[in-house]
C-alpha cells in the first residue's frame, strides 16, 4: 500500500493539517487539535455570541466524568453532534481544553476563580490540586490576609493552615495592615480563636476593635468573649536569658543590652520579657531594636502593674524582627516612670541550635537585663525572601 504526503495547502485551509516535523511532539500536536475541526465529532456552541468551538469526544470523555456523562448517558446531549454551553465565556472553554487536551493551564489571579469553577463542574480533580498549589505558591507574607480571606471561597485545608501559620506568627504585622479590616467574619473568627498566636490578649482585644469599626453591621459579642475567655499559648520558642550575677534595684536609665546572632539560621524575634519594678499602677514602656546602627523596631507598651511591690516580667510583643547571622543588635529599655531596673552580665541562653553571643562588660557599664526572647529558627528557604 502506497501513501502520498497530504496536501497541506488545502489541509490546513480545512483546519485538517498536522505537524510531524522533528521538533513536533505528542503534546505539541495534541495543542494544535484544541478548536480544530480535523476528526472533531462534536461542536460547542458557546456564550452569548455563541462562537463555535470544535472538540473530541475520545479526549473529554478520558479527561472528565461529567464529559462521559454527558456523551455515554442519558442525557439528550448524547446523539448530538453541537452541543449549546451558555454559561461559560468561550476564552474560558479553550483554556479548558488546552488542558484536558495536553494538561497545559496558564493560571493566573486574574482567572483563577473562573477556572476553579469550571475545574468544580467539569470534574477535572487534577486541575483543581493544580489550582490549589498555585494559590499555595502565592501565599506570601504580604498577602495571606487576602489569600486566607479568598480561601473561604475555595476551601483548601493547606491554604488555610499555610496562611494561619504566617498570621499566628507575625499577628501584629497583619493586624496593621490595610486588608485586615476587608477580611470576612469567618476569617476572622478562625484567627482571633487560633490556639497559639504571637500577642498578647490586650493586642487581639485591640485588633477586635479595630475590625468592628469598620464592620459596625458585624454582631461581634460571642467573638468578643471567646478572646477574653480562651486560653492561648504562644507560637513560638521562650528562651530563657540567664545571666551570673542579677541586681534589682538600679533606678535610672540602664545600659542597652548588646548581643550577636552566632547560630546560622536567621532568626524571628516576636518579643521580649522585661522585668518592671514600679510604684506606679500603669508603666509605660519604650522599646527600641537596632540592627548594627539602624533602628528595625520601635514600639511602645502601656503595661497594668498589678502589684507594686513586686517584680513583674511584662511580655512585649511586636512586629517580626529578622535577625541575621553575625550581625550585633541593641536593644535599648526605657520605663515610664522611672522604675527600677533588672541589670545583669554575662548572659547566656541554652538552646542546642541557637546561639547568641553577648559581650562582656566591666563594672562601670550597667546592661539592663530581659527575662526571655520570644523566637522562632528561620529555614534555609525563608533566608530568600
Amino acid at each position: 500500500m502506497t501513501s502520498s504526503k497530504p496536501d497541506t495547502t488545502i489541509a490546513a485551509m480545512m483546519g485538517r493539517y498536522l505537524s510531524y516535523g522533528p521538533n513536533d511532539t505528542i503534546s505539541s500536536r495534541l495543542e494544535s487539535m484544541v478548536n480544530n475541526e480535523f476528526c472533531s465529532d462534536v461542536t460547542f456552541i458557546v456564550g452569548k455570541e455563541r462562537r463555535r468551538i470544535y472538540a473530541h469526544k475520545l479526549l473529554l470523555v478520558g479527561a472528565s466524568e461529567y464529559f462521559y456523562a454527558m456523551f455515554y448517558g442519558n442525557f439528550v446531549e448524547a446523539d448530538r453532534r453541537e452541543v449549546t454551553l451558555e454559561d461559560i465565556e468561550p476564552d474560558m472553554l479553550l483554556l479548558i481544553l488546552r488542558y484536558i487536551y495536553c494538561l497545559k493551564v496558564e493560571i493566573s489571579m486574574e482567572n483563577v476563580r473562573d477556572l476553579f469553577d469550571c475545574a468544580q463542574k467539569y470534574m477535572l480533580r487534577e486541575l483543581h490540586q493544580q489550582i490549589g498549589q498555585f494559590l499555595y505558591e502565592q501565599a506570601k507574607s504580604a498577602n495571606a490576609l487576602s489569600i486566607f480571606t479568598s480561601n473561604r471561597y475555595y476551601s483548601y485545608p493547606e491554604l488555610d493552615e499555610a496562611c494561619l501559620e504566617m498570621i499566628r506568627n507575625n499577628p501584629l504585622y497583619y493586624f496593621n495592615h490595610v486588608d485586615f479590616v476587608s477580611i470576612d467574619r469567618e476569617t476572622l473568627f478562625k484567627i482571633f480563636t487560633s490556639p497559639a498566636i504571637n500577642c498578647t490578649d490586650d493586642q487581639l482585644g485591640s485588633a477586635l476593635e479595630i475590625w468592628e469599626e469598620a464592620n459596625r453591621e458585624d454582631n461581634t459579642e460571642e467573638l468578643r468573649r471567646l478572646v477574653k475567655q480562651s486560653k492561648r499559648s504562644y507560637n513560638c520558642l521562650k528562651l530563657l536569658v540567664f545571666g551570673q550575677s542579677m541586681n534589682e534595684g538600679f533606678v535610672g536609665t540602664a545600659d542597652p543590652m548588646h548581643m550577636t546572632l552566632l547560630s546560622d539560621n536567621p532568626l524571628s524575634l516576636y518579643g521580649l520579657g522585661v522585668y518592671i519594678m514600679s510604684k506606679a499602677n500603669v508603666v509605660s514602656v519604650e522599646m527600641k531594636i537596632y540592627d548594627e546602627n539602624i533602628e528595625v523596631s520601635s514600639d511602645v507598651f502601656e503595661f497594668p502593674n498589678s502589684s507594686v511591690r513586686a517584680v513583674h516580667v511584662a511580655d512585649l510583643f511586636f512586629e517580626e524582627v529578622v535577625m541575621m547571622p553575625q550581625h550585633r543588635y541593641r536593644i535599648e529599655i526605657k520605663t515610664s516612670p522611672q522604675s527600677k531596673h533588672m541589670i545583669s552580665r554575662n548572659l547566656h541562653i541554652y538552646h542546642e541550635t541557637i546561639s547568641f553571643g553577648f559581650p562582656y562588660f566591666s563594672n562601670d557599664r550597667n546592661p539592663i537585663a530581659v527575662a526571655h526572647l520570644f523566637c522562632n529558627e528561620r529555614d534555609q528557604e525563608l533566608k530568600k525572601e
